[in-house]
């Protein structure tokens, strides 16, 4: 019974790590309706103060807590002035995505000094050894740790839902025009908002130094657990998100017990459960169904050229020469990454969806073709044709569920998703290699031709991401294109007219899914190889950022995107292993600056250099209210 008992707190402990992380993305949200990826790597960097003041300076944990939560939450502080306050007026998402970028940056600058270390002697000396409960002995620190989470919840809870100064910061947000009549200092109490998140997830940080691995990706895992656990208590719910962390670390404690490898599964497994039964989450937070995504506006007059049949030759020429510029692999890499940022851009430019899932169909794809072909003996081009079958149809039944959902809702649920897929594949290693990888998945013949000369290959991939982007073209053209535009545009008034919106949009994600699959299904037949990567979250993050970078929207942008992103890793790659901070520099700049891509921009400043006097889209999109 003790064990059982025991393991309970530890789960209350590591939910009080989830509770805190929770409560400041929850408070960002609620307040401020930033989505905060970062938030992750604040909790890294607070593990790694507390580190280097008790390593370094000799601290003592408790002074590390305080230097980990100010400087913190100065960084956040500071971030938030200088480029998320750019943002405010645009669509949730954007913020997202820069915090995406931001969080690359801070963990690959940590990475340069930082390794994988431990922190145990960071415990006090008072907080050392267990204590008697009665009922079971129990280390000290953990029981600190417990308390100190549940009270710093609570204290927070109070702050802002039962004083003066919390009724300021949500006047702040909620009617900020108003609150400046009255002479209320509104950019102030927005920043001291985000300090205050920032800081509860560096705190959380320090406590957990010397009980956790401390690492630069420390904060990786935290986030996607910390997304889920505040998606199902509510977005914006304070008393949801603490809840839920709570529950959470009870439940993959139990979880851990019989079946270890789903203590992490588990989290994910309860947000879908949660969102499918009671959508809003349990504790219904912020409206933010609310919130569609507009990428930003391009003219007609744009549209025709980036649809036009020039365009598409311009592209196909370059594909044909493409391998003979760089290596074959690396061209191959290209446009199928091109053609997976190609599926993304589906759902984000033309259906208003943020789909943060592609690792699901492209990891899904891929190891069911690898498995066919190395542990099951059919040829490449079964093994291909399976896996693009199988994984799309993965994507049809998941579409059923998740087409219901929209806004950041979507974004969060795409993701809990692909976490599972990659639980799944990591599970069974007999298969898949676990963390090995999978060999052998060779290519095979094709009709008699052998696919096993890298340049050969390469147009045979050309072949089918040329006609992919033809099917595309054939979608956004058909009635069901102009119907999918529309429902982004204006879902009330598609809906009056008759339109199933619910739908439509599980068609378009089942058609992006196949898409990312048949990438997928090559990608692993062009390396005869695959590894866990292809299923982890990052490779949900590359056909946004590739697609970002290209123009959203113009088609063959996500090619151009990929093609941007993989030749600088790959000429980085033998100069600086810090490839992730100049592509999250870009990313950065992008979302900032350059929100039309490099193809959006292009075509944008060329069609309109002698429109002076005349007025034109603007740079940025601002978030649709009802």
């Amino acid at each position: 019974m003790s064990f059982y008992v025991a393991q309970i707190f530890n789960g209350l402990v590591n939910g009080g790590f989830i509770a805190l992380m929770s409560l400041g993305l929850s408070i960002i949200f609620g307040m401020m309706r930033v989505v905060n990826f970062m938030h992750g790597a604040m909790y890294m960097l607070g593990a790694i103060l507390a580190f280097v003041a008790g390593s370094y300076f000799g601290l003592s944990l408790w002074i590390g807590l305080v230097i980990a939560a100010l400087l913190v939450g100065g960084l956040g502080l500071i971030l938030e002035r200088l480029l998320l306050s750019r943002l405010y007026k645009l669509d949730p998402a954007y913020n997202l995505l820069l915090t995406f970028g931001l969080t690359l940056i801070i963990e690959d600058v940590v990475r340069s000094f930082f390794s994988v270390t431990g922190g145990s002697f960071l415990v006090p000396s008072g907080l050392t050894g267990a204590v008697n409960l009665g009922f079971i002995f129990y280390p000290k620190y953990r029981l600190f740790v417990m308390v100190v989470s549940i009270v710093l919840c609570l204290a927070t809870w109070l702050l802002l839902e039962k004083t003066r100064l919390g009724a300021l910061v949500r006047a702040a947000t909620e009617r900020p025009d108003l609150l400046k009549c009255f002479g209320g200092n509104v950019p102030l109490l927005i920043s001291g908002t985000f300090f205050c998140a920032a800081a509860l997830a560096g705190l959380a940080g320090a406590l957990a130094a010397p009980i956790r691995n401390i690492s630069p990706f420390m904060g990786q895992e935290m986030i996607a657990l910390t997304f889920a656990v505040v998606v199902a208590g509510g977005m914006g719910s304070i008393a949801g998100s603490v809840l839920m962390g709570f529950i959470v670390g009870i439940l993959s404690a139990l979880s851990a017990i019989w079946y270890p490898p789903a203590a992490t599964a588990i989290t994910y497994i309860v947000m879908l459960v949660v969102l499918v039964v009671r959508p809003g989450g349990i504790f219904r937070g912020v409206d933010i169904s609310h919130f569609p995504l507009h990428y930003t506006p391009m003219t007609e007059k744009a549209r025709r050229v980036f649809r036009s049949p020039a365009m598409g030759l311009a592209a196909l020429a370059v594909g044909l020469v493409l391998p003979w510029f760089v290596y074959p692999v690396l061209a191959t890499d290209i446009i199928l990454w091109g053609l997976c940022a190609l599926g993304f851009d589906l759902l984000f430019a033309f259906a208003g969806l943020l789909s943060f899932g592609q690792a699901a169909y492209w990891g899904a794809s891929a190891y069911i073709t690898g498995v066919l072909v190395a542990k099951f003996g059919f040829a490449g081009w079964e093994g291909f044709l399976l896996g693009v079958a199988l994984s799309t149809l993965m994507g049809l039944l998941f579409g059923f569920i998740i087409a219901q959902k929209k806004g950041i809702y979507f974004s969060m649920i795409t993701f809990a998703f692909a976490q599972i897929v990659y639980f799944v594949v990591n599970q069974f290693a007999a298969y898949t290699g676990g963390e090995d990888g999978l060999h052998d998945v060779f290519r095979g013949e094709i009709f008699g031709f052998s696919l096993q000369n890298d340049r050969v290959f390469y147009y045979v991939a050309l072949a089918l991401v040329a006609l992919m982007v033809v099917f595309v073209f054939r979608i956004l053209r058909s009635p069901f294109g102009l119907s999918l535009t529309g429902a982004r545009e204006n879902e009330r008034r598609m809906m009056s007219v008759g339109y199933n919106i619910y739908l439509i949009r599980v068609q378009a994600y089942a058609l992006s899914a196949f898409i990312i699959s048949v990438a997928g299904g090559l990608y692993v037949l062009n390396h005869e190889f695959i590894s866990l990567e292809a299923v982890y979250w990052r490779a949900s993050g590359e056909p946004v950022m590739m697609t970002l970078l290209g123009g959203a929207g113009t088609i063959y942008g996500p090619m151009i995107g990929a093609a941007v992103v993989l030749l600088i890793r790959n000429s980085l790659s033998t100069v600086t292993d810090n490839g992730s901070l100049i592509l999250g520099c870009l990313f950065v700049l992008i979302v900032l600056v350059f929100r039309r891509g490099i193809l959006g921009e292009l075509v944008h400043a060329l069609l309109h250099r002698d429109r002076k006097g005349e007025a034109v889209p603007k740079e940025g999109v601002e978030a649709t209210t009802h």
